[in-house]
């Protein structure tokens, strides 16, 4: 049997009565378990653990700056989930619909979770600009366990060939949740690639 080299891997909510959502790199993914010997192991896609960097040349995990995903993707910092719906244009502005949830034990602030400035929306060539306006409210308090829904949007802009949309948590918000020693993971910015959908 070969050996895989995982990243941190997480069983999260049972989705039906045969797959669950279990996060390797901080990708949610589905799979199926399966008993034998009265031991539990679950069986994924290929071509999903590949998409995550759960299989890669010699078996090694690649080093990561951020999870990554891509569009429809859940991705997971130890604390809190983000998945990306979709990106839109609302006349010059540039935005993106997250659906962000409270994967922990406790209560989290607004402090705690991601601001519409730590969201940004980058291109191939490096450049990234902040996504600080929103639509309607933004999060407030989420129990364990709650989600919400939030849109955010650049300033106006013209460029286009945005590729990336990146969550990059301010330092405020990761010294408040490790200093309520929430079990966020090494790894914890966020990157969805816009040029890609999960299947």
């Amino acid at each position: 049997m070969k050996k895989l080299t995982l990243g941190f891997l997480l069983v999260a909510s049972v989705a039906t009565a045969q797959t669950q959502t279990v996060f390797i790199n901080g990708v949610g993914l589905q799979a199926t378990p399966v008993t034998e010997k009265g031991v539990v192991y679950y069986k994924f896609k290929a071509d999903d653990l590949k998409r995550v960097g759960a299989i890669t040349a010699g078996g090694v995990t690649p080093k990561m700056e951020a999870v990554k995903g891509c569009v429809g993707d859940t991705l997971f910092n130890g604390v809190y989930t983000v998945q990306l719906l979709n990106t839109f244009w609302a006349g010059d502005r540039f935005g993106a619909t997250l659906k962000i949830a409270n994967a922990s034990k406790q209560e989290l602030h607004n402090f705690m979770l991601p601001s519409p400035s730590d969201v940004k929306a980058a291109n191939k060539a490096g450049n990234a600009v902040e996504m600080p306006n929103y639509e309607d409210r933004w999060l407030a308090t989420l129990l364990p366990g709650a989600n919400t829904t939030v849109k955010t949007m650049t300033d106006n802009i013209k460029q286009k060939g945005w590729t990336r949309l990146l969550v990059r948590p301010s330092a405020s918000s990761i010294r408040e949740l490790q200093d309520d020693k929430l079990p966020l993971a090494k790894v914890y910015n966020m990157e969805f690639d816009l040029t890609c959908t999960k299947k």
